[in-house]
C-alpha cells in the first residue's frame, strides 16, 4: 500500500468527495424574527455554509468547526492559525465535537506534532465514527507504521459511513492486494455482510493490474457471502481472466462455482448449464448476431439441448465456440445435424485451435456439412488450452444457411 504525504492526501480526498461544500442559492420559507430566525437559518447553513450562520449566531459550535475546517484545508501545509482558533471556539461551545477535533489534530499534525495529532483524531473518531476526515489520518497513520489490520479497520469504517468514498479508497485498496499480507487480512472484510465488499470486487475484476492476486484473494477469502452476487463477481473475473489470457486461474475460479466439476473442462456436449450460462465462458458460448448466429433450444427438462446455426447469404462468421482443457493425447470428434438448408456455397466448418499460443494456431479443420463427421486428432503437451469453434457461411444466393446440432463430442481415442 504507497504512503502518501498526509496532508495532500487528506486535501486532496476531502475536497473530491465534498466534505467541504459552499453552497451558491439558499431559498428560506416564512420570515421570522429575532433568535428563532437566526436559529433556522443556522440550521440550514451551518455545514453548508458557515459563514452565514456565524454572520447570525457567532457561537454556533458546528458553523465555527465547519468553517475552520473550510480555512485548514486552503493552506493544509502551511494552515492558517484562524483554523486552530475557530476549532478551539467550536470546542468551548460544544466539548465534544468531532469535526473540531480533528481540525486540531490536523492543524497538530501540520506543525509536526503527531503525538499530539493522533490523540486528538482519536479523541475525534471515539466521539463519531463518522468523522470521514479522520478515518483517512488513520489509515495513513496506520499505514504509516505498517499496522495493516487496523488500516483495514479504518478502511472499513470509512467505506461503510461514507458510501461516496469508494471510487477514492477502492484503487489504492486493489493495489494493495498485490501485497500477501494485505490479501490475507482482507479475507474477513470479502466474507462480511458489509456494504461494499462486492463492489470492491467488482471494480477489482475491472482494474486490478495482478490478476493473479485477485484471484488467490477471491479463492482464500471463499469469495462473498450472497451466492448471485459471488457468482456474478466470479464470472466476471473469469471473462477478463480467458481474455487476458490468465487460463490456470480462470481454471482455479471456475472450480469455485456451485457443483463444477473437472469433467467440464474436457466436455463439448450441450447441456442446461449452457443454456443458462451459469458457468460462463466455461460453457458453450453462442454469437448473438443478426447476419450470423446460433442459439439453443429446448427447455430445462429436455434431454437434449440442441443448436440453432443460421447465417444470410455472402455471410461467414464464427457462431459458436468451446472453452477446452484437454489433456496430452488421441482424441475423437463428432458432431450430429438433424437438419440443413443452405443456399450455394453455404457451409459449416469446425476449427479447433490451441489457445496456448498467442496466436492461436489451428490444430484441424474439419468441414461439417454431412449429418454425421468425424475427425481424429492429437493434443501435445505444449498446448493445454484449446478452443473449438463452429463458423457458418451462408454461400451465395437469397437463402443463407439454417442448421440444428443435436450433439458435439469428444471422446478419448
Amino acid at each position: 500500500m504507497p504512503k502518501v504525504h498526509k496532508k495532500n492526501a487528506i486535501v486532496a480526498v476531502m475536497e473530491q468527495i465534498g466534505i467541504v461544500r459552499i453552497a451558491t442559492t439558499m431559498t428560506l420559507g416564512l420570515v421570522v424574527s429575532g433568535l428563532a430566525f437566526g436559529l433556522a437559518v443556522t440550521g440550514v447553513t451551518r455545514l453548508n455554509n458557515p459563514e452565514v450562520a456565524l454572520s447570525i449566531l457567532g457561537n454556533e459550535s458546528t458553523a465555527l468547526a465547519t468553517r475552520a475546517d473550510q480555512i485548514f484545508l486552503e493552506d493544509a501545509g502551511n494552515p492558517k492559525r484562524s483554523a486552530e482558533l475557530l476549532a478551539i471556539a467550536s470546542i468551548r461551545e460544544q466539548p465534544l465535537n468531532p469535526t473540531a477535533l480533528r481540525v486540531l489534530g490536523y492543524y497538530a499534525d501540520a506543525k509536526g506534532e503527531t503525538k499530539k495529532a493522533e490523540q486528538l483524531i482519536l479523541a475525534s473518531q471515539s466521539q463519531s465514527k463518522r468523522e470521514f476526515g479522520s478515518q483517512l489520518w488513520l489509515i495513513e497513520s496506520s499505514v504509516q507504521k505498517n499496522d495493516i489490520k487496523q488500516a483495514l479497520v479504518h478502511y472499513d469504517l470509512a467505506l461503510r459511513m461514507r458510501p461516496d468514498s469508494q471510487l477514492l479508497l477502492f484503487p489504492t485498496l486493489t493495489s494493495a492486494i498485490e501485497d500477501a499480507s494485505i490479501r490475507e487480512a482482507l479475507k474477513p472484510y470479502i466474507r462480511a455482510n458489509n456494504g461494499w465488499a462486492a463492489a470492491f470486487l467488482g471494480h477489482a475484476n475491472a482494474n486490478s493490474q495482478n490478476l493473479p492476486a485477485l484471484t488467490e484473494l477471491v479463492i482464500k477469502s471463499g469469495g462473498l457471502t450472497d451466492k448471485d452476487a459471488s457468482q456474478a463477481q466470479k464470472l466476471g473475473l473469469i471473462s477478463r481472466l480467458v481474455s487476458e489470457r490468465y487460463f490456470g486461474e480462470a481454471r482455479q475460479i471456475f472450480l469455485t462455482l456451485p457443483n463444477a466439476t473437472t469433467s467440464r473442462l474436457a466436455n463439448s456436449s450441450f447441456d442446461a448449464a449452457d443454456r443458462d450460462g451459469r458457468y460462463g465462458l466455461f460453457g458453450w458460448q453462442v454469437v448473438d448476431d443478426p447476419n450470423a448466429g446460433s442459439s439453443f433450444s429446448g427447455k430445462t427438462s429436455d434431454e437434449k439441448t440442441e443448436l440453432a446455426v443460421f447465417a444470410n447469404s455472402s455471410t461467414t462468421g464464427s457462431v459458436a465456440s468451446k472453452l477446452l482443457y484437454l489433456r496430452p493425447g488421441s482424441y475423437r470428434f463428432s458432431a450430429q445435424l438433424s437438419n440443413l438448408d443452405r443456399g450455394d456455397g453455404g457451409f459449416l466448418r469446425w476449427e479447433f485451435r490451441c489457445l496456448s499460443s498467442s496466436d492461436a494456431p489451428l490444430i484441424w479443420t474439419l468441414d461439417s456439412i454431412n449429418m454425421l463427421k468425424q475427425a481424429t486428432f492429437e493434443v501435445q503437451s505444449s498446448c493445454p488450452v484449446q478452443g473449438l469453434y463452429l463458423i457458418a457461411s451462408g454461400g451465395k444466393g437469397q437463402t443463407g444457411l439454417e442448421a440444428t446440432i443435436k450433439d458435439v463430442a469428444i471422446t478419448k481415442g
